[in-house]
């Protein structure tokens, strides 16, 4: 699990066109949108963004992330075991490359990928 430092986050008021540098840097494939307190508010992923850049064309330079991103993702607790994360990951309707990890109160914690789950031998 990657934590702190390594965690892809942004706010929800953030220009997407001012996040590209922190999509692509931490090898997530995503962001993780918080807000102050850390709270989990959504996800935007670099599929979403070639969606938006399509719909929106040079639109996409005054569009935040609050308003692309998705605000019900995929996630896990941080006591779930791995194989759990794999399942998640595989589910319906389509599968995902990474979890958010959120504690009860909805702060974020960290991100399982599914790079790192078959790094480490899943």
């Amino acid at each position: 699990m990657k934590k702190k430092e390594e965690l892809p986050v942004c706010r929800e008021h953030d220009l997407i066109m001012d996040q590209l540098v922190e999509l692509t840097s931490k090898g997530c494939g995503c962001l993780l949108v918080i807000d102050d307190d850390y709270h989990l508010l959504g996800t935007f992923t670099d599929g979403d963004l070639r969606r938006t850049l399509k719909a929106s064309g040079e639109g996409i330079f005054k569009l935040t992330v609050g308003e692309m991103c998705n605000r019900n993702p995929r996630t896990i607790d941080p006591d779930s075991m791995a194989v759990e994360a794999m399942q998640k990951m595989e589910s319906p309707p389509s599968p995902v490359q990474f979890l958010p990890v959120i504690n009860d109160d909805n702060v974020l914690i960290g991100i399982i990928t599914l790079h790192g789950l078959v790094s480490a031998g899943l």
